[in-house]
């Protein structure tokens, strides 16, 4: 072993989170926090170290190869933005509406869960893509980024 910290010092985590594409790996600790894995690459897979990212406490996550979503112990769901491989850990969290009481996410970022009656509820997210370069509009530019989206939830 090289040295690496493979768990945080005085953290107890207790469930482990890995994207569909194995470039992303999270953690809930004893205490609901959230932590994800830095420094995961072909050369060192088993990534570097721990960093929490705090924000919320979470009971359960779902990733999906581009995002993570938590599902907060009362319920409450929120969406991890910002996250690229030069930044695994993001920038914030935004709760968005709902109440569920698990959940789950496809490679596809299609976000399932089970509402608090027991309905089974889709995530129906449109995402925006444009290219990276600005879109002139007379003098106005305009710009998008794929975190730009509308979404609701549909019960199936």
């Amino acid at each position: 072993m090289m040295g690496l910290q493979l768990v945080p010092v005085g953290v107890n985590l207790i469930s482990i989170f890995s994207s569909p594409n194995d470039q992303s790996l999270w953690a809930i600790d004893s205490r609901w926090n959230v932590h994800v894995r830095t420094g995961i690459t072909e050369e060192m897979p088993v990534g570097i170290d721990w960093e929490h990212i705090p924000g919320l406490q979470a009971c359960q996550l779902a990733i999906s190869t581009r995002t993570v979503w938590a599902r907060c112990p009362n319920g409450d769901v929120a969406r991890r933005y910002g996250i690229t491989d030069k930044n695994p850990a993001g920038d914030y969290w935004k709760k968005i509406p709902g109440n569920v009481s698990c959940l789950t996410a496809t490679p596809l970022d299609e976000l399932w869960a089970t509402g608090a009656s027991g309905q089974l509820l889709q995530r129906l997210t449109k995402n925006f893509h444009h290219p990276h370069s600005m879109q002139k509009h007379g003098d106005a530019s305009v710009s998008f980024h794929s975190d730009d989206f509308e979404d609701e939830w549909e019960v199936i």
